[in-house]
């Protein structure tokens, strides 16, 4: 049962007033401390106050403490969370308590003590649930951020349903919008959230007649059981499409195309997405729907699918770059051209860097800006935000501490929110001199303008990596893009799934590999023999799949299975198939590593390098 009352009630007089001494004692955002002669220092270095510096002994004992009091949040134990803040307030920390703590008191229904607190957290840390309670206690009225949840078919956190719920009793919600959010929950699986939305809309599911009574009718095509076996749910489907309206039917052949389309069965998927109402289709759909008419190369079909697709897709560099593509591909050459440009001007990502050689240009990396200077990194290292997260960093390298790693992450991430571009290259700096490499990358990706190649596309380790690069036969450049996107330069990093090390090989894949190639196993956990089983790895990768760089990168992600499996009958450009991969997760992986792996070889000074070269064609299966 939903505990929120959406009228205030007062909290007691003694939480009120631990209420009041954390307002009065927590640190201010700014610095406490202001520096003399630091408001601009070389290049545009803009740091005007350093933030106030806790001891180690102080960030550790917090740290240790953070995990029990979020606990105790869960509990609805207020007066955990206003002593954590007392001490710890403007951190990545005390914005994580916070946010917590703003759950909780929404979830009760306590508006005073929400306003309070909500006042105090910076707007860019306000989580979505935290900004759903806020619109339902009256703080915040933004049409675009409901639009935007009403738009959302999937899972919700609760307060944001119950502001969706609200908004259906009152009227005041987009009915068309609505319903497909119903439907959505239903394909998705969340029947129980599906069901309270179509409640509020004043029609239940288990209803005998009306929208909930056809929704419901609905969960037999389009759950995810359905999904599974998308022929029999089409044919079901035709069956009931006289008891549904236009909407219903479209977006249930939507969600059936999206099953095909990720089957790559791409014939099916078309005709299925032909039948569906546009309208109803989320992104995912239209993005497969397009992904469908790529693999395809129904470039006409194609371009009218981009251009049906919501303005915040059709502005992606991804499908900027297609619809030029398609445009290409019907000699539109100017339509195309114009799209290119666009595209190329989003970065230094894939389709960027696929644009600006359609243009006829190459990437560089020449720096356009000096190295930070010293006495601004020296002065940057004494900002207390940023000693909290290199205190929390070397802390967790001496412990393998991988929860503390994370949180000295988040504490770099707040300690740099904000930071102008020199500033932000000062910090990238600091964090490399410190071998927290991770964030040395994070900061210096984050410019736009002022670029350090040598900081966003580091090579540490670079005599093993070349050294068993060259043992293997693999590029090191392909090398380093993938230890980029496999672990950020992390030495002991481990992934959910049991991944180790920079190149995350999985342990039972080190046994194998150890035994082919004469090492022991366990040197999977040393920097030299993470490299080198790597690498021997990726080159084996290569050999078992036709030799290709691309499907070997797929196949180091997802295993070589998947990536044969993803092949087509016929030959494939290699950003076709890129770009078709069903795992969201390999897909963006392929592309990550194959853009670094220009960006490297650029610096690598290998000449002529593109990246459309390096996809190359996938051949057929």
């Amino acid at each position: 049962m939903n505990r929120l009352r959406l009228t205030s009630r007062s909290l007691s007089g003694i939480t009120l007033a631990l209420l009041a001494a954390c307002t009065t004692t927590s640190k201010q955002p700014a610095a406490l401390q202001p520096v003399a002669q630091a408001n601009t220092l070389q290049g545009g270095f803009t740091m005007p106050y350093l933030r106030h510096a806790e001891s180690a002994d102080q960030t550790l004992a917090d740290f240790s403490r953070l995990e029990s009091v979020l606990a105790d949040i869960k509990n609805d134990n207020d007066f955990a969370a206003a002593g954590f803040l007392s001490s710890q307030s403007q951190s990545a920390m005390g914005e994580t308590v916070r946010n917590e703590w703003l759950k909780s008191l929404g979830k009760r229904g306590d508006a005073a003590a929400f306003r309070q607190q909500y006042a105090q957290l910076d707007h860019a840390a306000r989580q979505q649930e935290v900004r759903c309670y806020a619109h339902i206690f009256g703080l915040e009225n933004d049409s675009a951020f409901v639009g935007n949840l009403l738009e959302t078919t999937g899972k919700l956190p609760a307060g944001c349903n119950t502001l969706l719920q609200a908004g259906a009793a009152n009227g005041v919600l987009d009915i068309r919008r609505a319903w497909r959010r119903v439907r959505g929950l239903i394909s998705n699986g969340h029947i129980t959230d599906a069901d309270n939305l179509a409640a509020a809309l004043g029609s239940p599911l288990n209803s005998i007649n009306g929208f909930g009574y056809q929704e419901n009718l609905l969960r037999n095509v389009i759950t995810p059981g359905a999904q599974k076996k998308p022929d029999n749910a089409a044919a079901l489907l035709q069956q009931l499409s006289g008891s549904l309206n236009r909407d219903q039917t479209g977006f249930a052949w939507g969600v059936l195309g999206l099953a095909q389309a990720k089957n790559l069965n791409m014939h099916a998927a078309l005709d299925y997405y032909r039948r569906a109402e546009r309208s109803q289709l989320n992104d995912e759909q239209f993005e497969w729907y397009a992904r469908a008419a790529l693999r395809q190369q129904r470039w006409h079909e194609l371009a009218d699918i981009i251009r049906s697709m919501p303005s915040s897709l059709q502005s992606t560099p991804t499908w900027q770059y297609w619809l030029a593509r398609s445009y290409a591909a019907q000699g539109k050459k100017s339509q195309a051209h114009a799209l290119f440009e666009q595209a190329a001007k989003s970065g230094r990502n894939f389709y960027a860097v696929l644009s600006t050689e359609e243009l006829g240009q190459r990437i560089h990396t020449r720096n356009n800006v000096d190295n930070a200077n010293p006495q601004d990194v020296a002065h940057l290292s004494r900002d207390g935000a940023l000693r909290r997260a290199l205190t929390l960093f070397h802390t967790s390298r001496r412990n393998g501490d991988w929860k503390m790693r994370r949180q000295a992450q988040n504490e770099w991430r707040y300690a740099t929110r904000g930071m102008n571009e020199t500033t932000l290259l000062a910090a990238a700096q600091l964090a490399f001199e410190h071998e927290f490499y991770e964030m040395a990358v994070n900061s210096a990706e984050r410019t736009d303008h002022l670029l350090n190649f040598n900081l966003r596309y580091i090579t540490p380790f670079r005599d093993l990596v070349t050294h068993y690069s060259h043992e293997h036969n693999v590029d090191p450049a392909w090398v380093y893009g993938l230890i980029r996107q496999e672990s950020r330069f992390v030495m002991g990093a481990k992934s959910s799934a049991g991944a180790q090390g920079l190149m995350q090989v999985m342990p039972a894949t080190a046994r194998l590999i150890a035994g082919k190639i004469g090492m022991d196993s366990n040197e999977l956990y040393t920097m030299d023999g993470n490299i080198r089983m790597g690498t021997w790895y990726m080159a084996d990768a290569r050999r078992s799949l036709q030799n290709n760089e691309v499907l070997a990168t797929a196949g180091y992600n997802a295993g070589p299975g998947r990536a044969r499996r993803w092949q087509a009958d016929i030959s494939l450009e290699g950003a076709v198939y890129a770009e078709t991969i069903p795992f969201n997760e390999t897909r963006d992986y392929v592309k990550k590593v194959m853009t670094n792996a220009v960006y490297y070889a650029s610096l690598m000074k290998q000449h002529n390098v593109s990246l459309k070269q390096k996809m190359g064609t996938v051949p057929a299966r």
